[in-house]
C-alpha cells in the first residue's frame, strides 16, 4: 500500500525557495520574540528563502514558542515506519518582507514626496513642488531613478 501525502503542495514551495528546519532545541523560558528574531534573522540571511519548514511527529506539541512562528500546514506519512508527521511552514512574509526594486515613475511622485518632506523641506523649496517628478521623468541611459516597494 501507497501512502499518500496530505497536506497542500503549493507551487512556490521548492528546494531553493524552502529550508527544511529538523531540529530546534530550546526552553521553556524562551520568549516568543526571541524565536521570531531567530527567524527574521534566517531569512534577512538568506534574500532568496522564503519558507522554513518544521517536520515533527504528528503526536508531538510545539509548544508555546515555536507556535507563534509555524502553522501547521498538514501530515505527511513516514515510509518506513507506521507513524505521522506533522508539517508546519514558517513564511518570510510575516517576519521579513521581500523588497521590489523597479525603474521610477512618475505616478509616483504623489507616494514619494510626503516621505521626502518628512525629512527635508528644503528640497522643495529649492528645486519647486515637482522636482521628484522632473528627476524622474529625466530618466536617460546614465541616469536612473528606481523605487523599492514592501510586499505585492
Amino acid at each position: 500500500m501507497i501512502r499518500r501525502r496530505s497536506w497542500p503542495m503549493q507551487p512556490s514551495w521548492t528546494i531553493p525557495t524552502g529550508m527544511w528546519l529538523s531540529r530546534t532545541t530550546g526552553c521553556q523560558c524562551s520568549e516568543s520574540w526571541t524565536m521570531k528574531s531567530h527567524a527574521q534573522s534566517v531569512f534577512k540571511a538568506v534574500p532568496e528563502l522564503h519558507f522554513i519548514f518544521l517536520i515533527v511527529p504528528s503526536y508531538m506539541s510545539l509548544g508555546s514558542t515555536l507556535i507563534t512562528v509555524f502553522d501547521q500546514v498538514g501530515n505527511v506519512p513516514c515510509l518506513k515506519y507506521d507513524e505521522d508527521f506533522a508539517v508546519h511552514i514558517c513564511h518570510r512574509h510575516d517576519h521579513y518582507p521581500q523588497l521590489h526594486v523597479r525603474k521610477a515613475r512618475v505616478e509616483d511622485h504623489d507616494d514619494l514626496m510626503p516621505i521626502f518632506m518628512h525629512y527635508d523641506s528644503i528640497l522643495k523649496e529649492t528645486y519647486g513642488e515637482y522636482f521628484l517628478a522632473e528627476l524622474i521623468e529625466a530618466q536617460d541611459e546614465e541616469n536612473h531613478a528606481v523605487v523599492c516597494e514592501v510586499g505585492d
